[in-house]
């Protein structure tokens, strides 16, 4: 058991191809953006670009086209949040992490969007493209359209938006076969949507 274990991981890293190595260029990558994330850092927007760019076409190749669509979009995101950020900090007082919780009728408002936009996602991909998994899909990637942009809020509650898009991630992206880098890396993410959460509660100040 161990031994077919480690010859599927030893497999992993041997005769890597193109997509392998894209693939480990974006672990990497990914590493340095949470730690900037933790620590509320405006270049962590640079680095989510460039892990865009790079997963984008990694999706593609693995049709997994909402991700792919996402990754895309979040490069315009990265810009808004990058330009927010900037100016929130300008503002700031002496604190390091600052972070607000969803008000009553905006968090009623982000429901309800996400739902129109999952129901968008999933209606093209059902329909227009061969998506093994479109209901999933449309799912991971309303959660990601939606948690970038609470994210750039700084409400503390995004971090509940990523434990469940790692964790829809984690399963998906084993159906499909994607590089052990890539389920390493959103195992990473699990865990680390946990660590930010009580980061930000412990370290930061509540601002609204």
């Amino acid at each position: 058991m161990l031994s077919d274990i480690w010859s599927y991981i030893a497999g992993q890293f041997t005769g890597m191809d193109f997509w392998s190595i894209i693939q480990t260029a974006g672990l990497i990558l990914s590493f340095i953006y949470l730690w900037l994330e933790f620590h509320q850092k405006p270049l962590m927007w640079v680095i989510s670009a460039m892990c865009s760019m790079i997963y984008a076409s990694v999706y593609f190749h693995g049709k997994i086209y909402a991700d792919m669509g996402f990754s895309c979009f979040n490069i315009c995101m990265c810009v808004y949040g990058f330009i927010k950020w900037l100016h929130g900090d300008r503002k700031r007082a002496s604190h390091d992490i600052t972070y607000r919780h969803f008000r009553a009728a905006e968090f009623a408002a982000v429901l309800g969007v996400s739902a129109a936009i999952w129901a968008a996602i999933f209606c093209i991909l059902r329909f227009l493209t061969d998506s093994p998994v479109p209901a999933l899909d449309a799912l991971t990637t309303m959660l990601n359209i939606v948690g970038t942009w609470v994210l750039a809020q700084k409400i503390i509650e995004v971090w509940g938006i990523w434990f469940l898009v790692n964790a829809i991630s984690i399963y998906i992206y084993c159906k499909r076969g994607l590089h052990l880098t890539t389920l390493l890396l959103y195992g990473f993410y699990l865990g680390a949507s946990v660590y930010g959460f009580f980061k930000w509660k412990k370290r930061g100040t509540c601002i609204a």
